[in-house]
């Protein structure tokens, strides 16, 4: 509990965990946490990529702590080792971030021609493995006292984003803004928090080329402050769910996309 401001919003010396962190918005989360004086694990299935991250790092951050842990969570094992393995060598959980998920999209009525594969590949990431990991991660909290635990879902689980079809992503990620709600529930006899933040369209570079016209249009024409969000401000966010600034927060759903869900 706060009593004042000083080092009310401070994550110095926490340990976090970041769910896909080699490119988009889990660098930018990455890559605050760090600026804050955090010591940060982050996963992904890239060690070449995950490299680039470490070395840019370094040289903004000289003497940070940053490790990397290969993990496809789609596969149970390797959510439970990367957990495993940012115990070992960072002591406790402090933050978990579940960032990691992609989306597949089409006309749902097309899904069975591939015996519903893009279904199960998006519900699995998007959703399962959030679960797998922020139970993984909460049973190694309970035990050292709590934590927070923040998971990243998209505007698009309580609003129809169009003209594109997504009804995998967007069914898995209402759900994972369901399930934050039932695991703060759960958790906070064990002083364990859940909260997430609900990104809209933000400069991650990777908007696949084909897909630039649809952003403009986004901004253009539905989103009230006329630009994406940049990786910082959803890094801005993450900090402050880690801090002891937002100890009493739990179970809350923060949307931040410029405005676009007002009038979609």
């Amino acid at each position: 509990m706060i009593k004042s401001m000083k080092d009310a919003y401070s994550v110095k010396g926490k340990n976090i965990l970041i769910t896909g962190g080699t490119q988009g918005l889990g660098k930018g989360m990455l890559d605050a946490f760090l600026e804050c004086g955090a010591r940060v694990g982050f996963t992904g299935r890239n060690s070449d990529k995950a490299q680039q991250v470490i070395d840019e790092m370094g040289g903004k951050y000289p003497g940070c702590f940053v490790k990397y842990y290969q993990a496809d969570h789609r596969k149970q094992e390797d959510c439970q080792n990367a957990v495993d393995s940012f115990v070992a060598d960072f002591g406790k959980i402090d933050t978990l971030v579940n960032n990691a998920g992609a989306g597949r999209g089409g006309d749902a009525i097309d899904f069975i021609d591939n015996n519903f594969a893009d279904w199960h590949f998006t519900l699995d990431l998007d959703l399962t493995a959030v679960f797998m990991m922020s139970t993984m991660a909460a049973k190694s909290m309970r035990d050292t006292g709590g934590g927070s635990i923040v998971n990243i879902t998209s505007n698009a689980g309580f609003v129809v984003n169009k003209p594109q079809k997504m009804v995998a992503y967007s069914t898995a990620k209402a759900g994972a803004c369901h399930m934050t709600k039932m695991l703060a529930w759960e958790w906070a006899p064990y002083k364990i928090r859940v909260n997430a933040i609900a990104p809209g369209y933000f400069e991650s570079g990777i908007t696949p080329p084909d897909s630039m016209h649809l952003l403009k249009l986004w901004i253009d024409e539905y989103t009230p402050t006329g630009r994406q969000g940049h990786p910082a401000e959803i890094g801005a966010l993450a900090i402050y769910l880690a801090a002891e600034a937002s100890e009493q927060m739990t179970g809350a759903v923060l949307c931040i996309d410029g405005g676009y869900s007002l009038a979609n």
